[in-house]
């Protein structure tokens, strides 16, 4: 089962206690709910669209999805979570797409490092960052599949 969430819409000024957002949550190319959440706190509400079910989506994840581990808590999957995740995903994607625009950003050692252009060309910066560390992956004008193991490297330390 391929869950994906499309048509994201989020306001950081309205997410007081949880995440203020709408999307739509689409399953194998389909679309099954609409999502949202107020921002007030509380659970996400799910207006199913498609043929699955809320109970039969969460029954499928506890099957096939890894409990998580978050600050010493325990998260059992479900669709609550499974959305979750891919809303800190796709909001950290548009956050790493901005910061591209003003730094330079690289994976070094596993992790995730900006050096701030301050009005110097990018090919300066970057000429700097790998005489120090030739391994240095530069994420700037790399293809997604950089910009998504960078998302990745960053949710996970969150």
């Amino acid at each position: 089962m391929k869950i994906e969430l499309r048509n994201i819409t989020y306001s950081a000024a309205l997410s007081q206690e949880t995440s203020a957002f709408t999307a739509d949550i689409w399953i194998d190319g389909k679309l099954a709910f609409h999502a949202r959440n107020q921002g007030h706190g509380g659970g996400d509400f799910y207006h199913q669209v498609g043929r699955w079910t809320e109970s039969e989506v969460n029954a499928w994840l506890k099957t096939n999805r890894p409990v998580r581990m978050v600050h010493g808590h325990t998260f059992e999957p479900d669709l609550e979570t499974e959305v979750g995740n891919l809303l800190a995903h796709e909001l950290e994607y548009r956050r790493l797409k901005r910061l591209l625009r003003t730094n330079l950003v690289t994976i070094e050692r596993g992790q995730v490092f900006q050096y701030p252009l301050r009005k110097r060309p990018l090919a300066i910066v970057t000429r700097a960052v790998i005489a120090t560390n030739p391994d240095a992956v530069i994420i700037n004008g790399a293809d997604d599949a950089v910009l998504r193991q960078a998302v990745d490297i960053l949710v996970a330390v969150a």
